[in-house]
């Protein structure tokens, strides 16, 4: 299985309507190229893997909160599927011609991603990866280390009579990818830890390219064992299991049009509340002397995560291309959403390119889900979590991404920046949240 890396070169060839073979020392032909590739190339919308600035696991997928999903996630819904290319391209000639060599080489790429709210919540995430093909392009080894260090007033943690938070979390992903014929597997791990949580993750994955590739389908497995703690009490300790697949097809269904499909089942089991919220009796909003009684935040021990994605992307002439997405969500907590983003991307000069899009989202609360617990009720579960309320989300998106040629890789820069009003339609204590998020990266392939 040939499998390419689509960068801005690329990018031009595969919207020029009615281009069949690319010029000599351009990238692959857009009808030789795998449909994964093309989509991991093409997704110059929220899922822009060149930007993406948080390491974000497959379960992602199946989360209702779309920030997380469509802000960070890759164009098949899974982490690797556009960085697992190699940096070589196929080259474009017969069969019948030889093939020169691929380089050997690696890819190193460094972002910081910057968010502050006004809900006094600033995150900074720095984060490295580095792929490095292992003696031939069809082997590649990925190494990612993140870290997240953000501070909070929130109405959470105020409503705890604690002033701030501060909280550092260190990340690090180990992956391999391999091709066999029109095959590749890869298998990875994840290891996070904050003071109070630790998390390991492990994940399988098989892809394979069908019709002269133009059709790639895809499984992942994936399962993840986290212990929850509670800082200062070095007695609690709870357990947290997930598990599941994700199942994607991503298909070149005409020259200038790709289109992906994908659906993932997740379950999880065991400790999912938090261990700091607790929740008002006979009042309205935080804990107070109001409430008859407090108690801690208690939600069900099992959730079945279902998502399913629908992205397209069409070329509009020779130097633009637009893109759509719907997610649908749904779990045994009763929660539903509805993601819809639409961007455009456009290449003003050789080596640029400008993205603009939009995003809405919208849930419905989970079935326990109360402004008011009353004494008596008979309700097994009580929660104060604004995740789990009703609400709704827009934002807005403009990102840059230079790309210039060396004599040997290449190097490349971004710039996203990012706005979103957040409106939240049953919590007491807070109604919405406006928040600005930027990303740099800084990369190169050799």
């Amino acid at each position: 299985m040939r499998t390419i890396t689509v960068s801005l070169a690329a990018l031009a060839l595969l919207l020029a309507p009615g281009v069949a073979t690319p010029a000599p020392g351009a990238m692959a032909a857009f009808a030789g190229a795998p449909a994964s590739a093309l989509l991991a190339g093409l997704a110059l919308g929220p899922a822009d893997a060149a930007l993406a600035a948080v390491s974000v696991p497959a379960t992602a997928l199946a989360s209702p909160e779309a920030s997380a999903v469509l802000a960070a996630a890759p164009a098949l819904a899974s982490p690797d599927s556009a960085a697992s290319a190699p940096d070589s391209a196929p080259d474009s000639a017969p069969d019948s011609a030889p093939a020169p060599a691929a380089p050997i080489g690696g890819e190193t790429r460094a972002s910081v991603y910057v968010r502050s709210d006004t809900d006094h919540t600033t995150v900074v995430s720095p984060r490295v990866r580095h792929r490095q093909q292992l003696r031939t392009p069809r082997r590649v080894l990925d190494v990612t280390y993140s870290l997240d260090a953000w501070s909070s007033a929130s109405v959470d943690i105020r409503s705890a009579a604690t002033s701030t938070v501060r909280e550092i979390r260190h990340e690090g992903d180990l992956g391999y990818r391999e091709e066999i014929g029109a095959s590749a597997i890869s298998v990875g791990y994840r290891l996070s830890h904050e003071p109070d949580y630790l998390s390991n993750a492990i994940r399988l994955g098989y892809e394979r390219d069908l019709l002269q590739r133009t059709i790639t389908l895809g499984v992942r497995l994936f399962g993840a064992v986290d212990r929850v703690g509670r800082s200062g009490d070095e007695h609690f300790r709870e357990l947290l299991q997930s598990g599941g697949a994700l199942l994607s097809a991503a298909f070149v269904v005409t020259r200038t049009t790709v289109v992906q499909l994908a659906y993932e089942l997740r379950g999880v089991h065991g400790y999912q509340a938090s261990p700091y919220r607790f929740v008002a009796l006979d009042a309205s909003g935080p804990c107070s002397a109001a409430a008859t009684l407090c108690v801690p935040e208690e939600v069900p021990r099992l959730r079945a995560r279902h998502a399913v994605v629908g992205r397209a992307r069409q070329a509009l002439g020779s130097r633009a291309s637009i893109g759509a997405t719907y997610r649908f969500y749904a779990d045994s907590w009763a929660l539903r959403s509805h993601t819809a983003a639409i961007d455009l991307a456009l290449m003003p000069a050789r080596g640029a390119l400008i993205g603009l899009e939009y995003r809405a989202y919208a849930q419905s609360g989970a079935s326990f889900y109360r402004t008011r617990y009353a004494v008596g009720d008979g309700l097994r579960f009580y929660t104060r979590d604004r995740e789990l309320s009703s609400l709704g989300d827009h934002r807005l998106a403009l990102r840059g991404l230079y790309e210039r040629p060396l004599r040997r890789g290449r190097f490349d820069i971004g710039l996203l920046i990012a706005g979103s009003r957040l409106q939240y339609d049953g919590f007491i204590g807070l109604d919405r949240v406006f928040a600005l998020d930027l990303t740099t990266t800084l990369g190169g392939a050799f």
